[in-house]
């Protein structure tokens, strides 16, 4: 993984470029049809979300082939705002080892330095890909600093790393145990 002066990050011939509070009009359009696409958004929720994306990441060939997106919102139980972290990639670029990874570290560092007014704690990852509980992606979550917290109330896992370094604790509230 290479950093250009630009900001971008070149990762097995792709590119991630952070473009959270800025998205140009072509970025934002691409993304919207990447959604639409792929039928995992509607319209109007496609076209809210597009302002929540932090890094976009294009195929070798130049194509978009996923974006990484984040909301801020309280943990329930009193531990404070978080960014709430989801990642799409399409189908065809999904096979590629560590890009989702790669993606993930880049905005946690982005997000870490990033100045929003509610002051985010940390990172929280609901996964909702049963894939992600094999043994291999629970070692690489972990590697990439995320602790696992407990499941919530559909028992999906949640994942929190903290900006601080400190282990998360699981808030009353929002998990059942694990």
């Amino acid at each position: 993984m290479t950093d250009s002066p630009a900001g971008d990050i070149e990762f097995r011939g792709y590119k991630l470029t952070p473009v959270y509070g800025r998205a140009p009009p072509a970025a934002r359009d691409d993304i919207v049809g990447m959604w639409l696409a792929a039928g995992v958004l509607a319209p109007d929720e496609a076209r809210r979300r597009v302002d929540e994306v932090v890094y976009t990441i294009r195929s070798p060939s130049g194509e978009l082939a996923g974006v990484n997106t984040v909301y801020v919102q309280d943990v329930p139980g009193g531990a404070g705002p978080y960014y709430f972290y989801r990642t799409f990639v399409r189908p065809a670029d999904r096979g590629v080892p560590g890009l989702t990874t790669a993606a993930f570290k880049a905005a946690v560092a982005l997000l870490r330095g990033h100045p929003h007014p509610r002051s985010p704690r940390g990172v929280v990852a609901i996964v909702e890909n049963a894939k992600l509980a094999r043994r291999g992606a629970v070692a690489r979550m972990k590697r990439v600093g995320l602790h696992l917290v407990g499941r919530d109330a559909q028992g999906r896992d949640v994942w929190c790393v903290k900006f601080d370094g400190t282990v998360p604790v699981a808030p009353p509230g929002l998990l059942k145990p694990v």
